[in-house]
């Protein structure tokens, strides 16, 4: 189960990441046609880019969470490490 937590939030954070690069590339053009309506003479109405910025931040902070959390979570439960450590001592026990 811990291991299919690991995958999934790597994966999860993965795909945040990439995506979060994808809207900061379409708010980068949102961004310079704004630049571009404004300097021109015509008062043309343009949206305010803001609100996707901030979307791509949170994208961008959350998807750094999930890949560091994952990659943070180790691969062998607590149990487990704790059986090998009870294994590891009735052997020197026996030996």
């Amino acid at each position: 189960m811990l291991k299919f937590l690991k995958v999934l939030l790597i994966a999860v954070g993965v795909v945040l990441v990439v995506a979060t690069i994808a809207l900061l590339v379409w708010d980068i053009i949102q961004v310079n046609h704004l630049a571009t309506t404004a300097n021109a003479a015509n008062m043309a109405v343009t949206s305010n880019p803001r609100w996707w910025i901030v979307l791509a931040a949170v994208g961008a902070l959350l998807g750094g969470f999930g890949i560091g959390f994952g990659l943070g979570l180790p691969k062998r439960t607590f149990k487990q490490r704790l059986g090998d450590i009870a294994d590891q001592d009735s052997a020197a026990a026996s030996a």
